[in-house]
């Protein structure tokens, strides 16, 4: 389990290199603006722009965890999962009754068995009793 130092150093460094990446690319197109060069971004830039992002990406996934919450009574409880908390399925099939859904929504809603002149026809018509 990775420590907030250990997060934060992947932030600094990720951030750092990103920073000294931004102002070589600077420095290189006002270079080439003044030579008059048309070439590309050097490739030890776009590494360097690349490796920066990997770090920060990494530091982001390391820092994902769930947070302990406090009881009513002041007690800590820690999830039993450290990263997503578990769905009770009894609350979820709540919502969505609730909602009105079916357990084969999603093959009932497919595109490709939505009669598309039968849903223009009907748009028509309500168009025509709206106005």
């Amino acid at each position: 389990m990775a420590t907030n130092s250990s997060t934060a150093a992947f932030y600094v460094v990720g951030l750092l290199l990103l920073i000294h990446s931004g102002y070589s690319s600077f420095e290189f197109h006002k270079l080439s603006i003044v030579s008059h060069y048309h070439g590309s971004l050097p490739i030890d830039i776009v590494l360097e722009t690349v490796i920066a992002i990997i770090i920060i990406v990494i530091g982001a996934i390391t820092s994902v965890s769930n947070t302990p919450v406090l009881s009513l009574k002041g007690e800590q409880i820690n999830s039993r999962s450290k990263f997503l908390k578990f769905i009770e399925m009894k609350d979820a099939v709540t919502v969505i009754e609730s909602i009105g859904l079916s357990d084969y929504e999603e093959l009932n809603t497919r595109v490709g068995f939505i009669n598309i002149i039968k849903k223009r026809r009907e748009y028509s018509e309500w168009l025509g009793q709206s106005t």
